[in-house]
């Protein structure tokens, strides 16, 4: 038995939180578009590989908050895909206090690669429900930011959902997604007038059924070059992090993870990738704007500390901000240095990027791998079937054919397909009829199946003669034995 929580798992979700977090949507102003993608415990057969794309933007200046979020989530023989829409609005309480309500709705699917399973009999009808549903899902968050510092928790899979994919047993074949809890803390240290930033960070998850996970690690980012960072995950895993800006805005970063709990030396290493693009930011334009209003509002009667303060406040801003802004704020301190205005003030503060950290609920899904997790009615069975279009299968009996069998009847049946709707089984038995070969439908009142049979034999020795064989050579299409006694 495992057990383990149902997300993905990422080493760098800092830089995207709205993955678990719909709050933090828009919460620093800009866009920015971020992808991941995340091999982990490499050399392990079956072992997760994630890939994750978020876009994120803010409207209303900044009051309002959105971000878009897809994944594609794959271990072993089971495969998560989902996307989410989430809206945030964010609340000024103070100067220096924002509260931001969020809420995330998508669609999950949920996968089974019946083909890699391997199993005994192949013909077991556990393996034939649909392979493939989905549920739709919801997502709240709540974050409170206070100056630097940052507060938020968050419920992924709020609804609880169910993915159900037959009800044709005992009980149904069904895949259940548990809520989870996510809180996380960060704050940031300003170093070097925000040049730098370094930030320690904390994060809890908890779900269902398994222990809560605990993460501890601290970041320093250099905003003109990259960041390097570090991060240990209770019972799992240390993470070193490090990354290059590029350019203002283009980053791309790498995280290398080190197993640290009982499996570690089975487990090995991960690795994660991740590159982001800003489309811009609202909050640094504002601040410009801002800025240019104090140094014209609180003038000094010097003109020569006017200039020492304009240059000193004009380089700051050159370096974090485009060629175009630059050029504005030159036009704004010329005219100024040519009225003869002075200041009295000029404090500006650059509040640069923060790297916000979010939470990505990993733990990689502590799923029910096999047989009745699966689906697909009729499945692999029933599709690619090139029966030769000869006419009918020769050479046996009369009474050994599906038309002259009672369907359900005692014996061994040579059958072609298995399907939990009857329909889909009378389409396939069609098929096989339009193309010379006889194929009859009974349905199995014990599991409620519905098998297509094309002969019925007195033995089980006839009936494998005939399967191994192809029917001598005359059916290429998958065949297995039906046993009705």
């Amino acid at each position: 038995m495992a057990q383990a929580q149902q997300l993905p798992l990422y080493a760098n979700y800092f830089f995207a939180p709205q993955m678990t977090n719909p709050a933090v949507s828009g919460a620093d102003g800009f866009s920015e578009l971020t992808t991941m993608h995340r091999q982990q415990w490499q050399g392990m057969e079956g072992a997760p590989e994630t890939s994750a794309l978020v876009f994120n933007g803010a409207l209303n200046k900044e009051r309002i908050g959105y971000s878009v979020y897809a994944y594609t989530d794959k271990t072993d023989i089971v495969s998560r895909s989902g996307i989410y829409g989430n809206y945030a609005y964010h609340a000024q309480l103070s100067e220096t206090s924002v509260l931001s309500f969020g809420v995330g709705a998508g669609y999950v699917n949920n996968s089974f690669d019946m083909a890699s399973v391997r199993v005994k009999n192949l013909g077991d009808p556990f393996l034939i429900p649909a392979n493939q549903n989905g549920t739709l899902d919801m997502t709240l968050g709540l974050n409170l930011r206070v100056a630097d510092f940052n507060l938020g928790v968050s419920v992924p899979q709020l609804l609880n959902p169910t993915i159900t994919y037959s009800n044709n047993y005992d009980g149904p074949v069904a895949y259940h997604l548990i809520r989870h809890y996510v809180a996380r803390t960060q704050y940031d240290i300003n170093v070097q007038k925000d040049r730098m930033v370094l930030s320690p960070m904390v994060t809890v998850r908890a779900a269902a059924f398994v222990k809560p996970q605990v993460d501890a690690g601290l970041m320093f980012d250099m905003k003109e070059y990259g960041y390097i960072g570090a991060m240990y995950r209770s019972n799992y895993a240390a993470t070193m992090n490090v990354g290059v800006h590029l350019t203002p805005v283009l980053s791309l970063g790498y995280a290398h993870e080190f197993s640290t709990n009982t499996y570690a030396s089975y487990l090995g290493m991960s690795n994660e990738f991740i590159l982001s693009y800003k489309f811009g930011d609202n909050k640094r334009n504002e601040r410009l704007e801002a800025e240019i209003k104090r140094l014209k509002d609180k003038q000094r009667s010097s003109a020569q500390e006017t200039e020492k303060l304009l240059n000193e406040r004009f380089e700051e801003f050159k370096e974090e901000m485009g060629a175009a802004q630059a050029a504005e704020l030159e036009k704004q301190k010329e005219a100024l240095k040519a009225e003869g205005l002075q200041l009295q003030e000029a404090g500006a503060q650059n509040g640069g990027l923060r790297g916000n950290g979010g939470n990505a609920n990993g733990g990689n899904n502590g799923q029910n791998g096999g047989w009745n997790q699966d689906n697909g009615q009729g499945g692999s069975w029933n599709t690619g079937n090139d029966p030769n279009a000869a006419g009918n299968i020769r050479g046996y009996r009369n009474e050994e054919y599906a038309n002259n069998v009672a369907p359900g009847s005692p014996g061994y049946y040579v059958t072609a397909g298995v399907y939990g709707e009857a329909g889909n089984a009378d389409r396939m038995a069609n098929s096989l009829s339009k193309k010379g070969i006889n194929a009859k439908v009974f349905r199995d009142s014990r599991n409620n199946m519905y098998y297509v049979y094309l002969l019925k034999f007195r033995s089980y020795e006839e009936a494998d003669r005939a399967k191994s064989s192809g029917l001598n050579g005359q059916y290429s299409g998958k065949l297995w034995i039906k046993v009705v006694e």
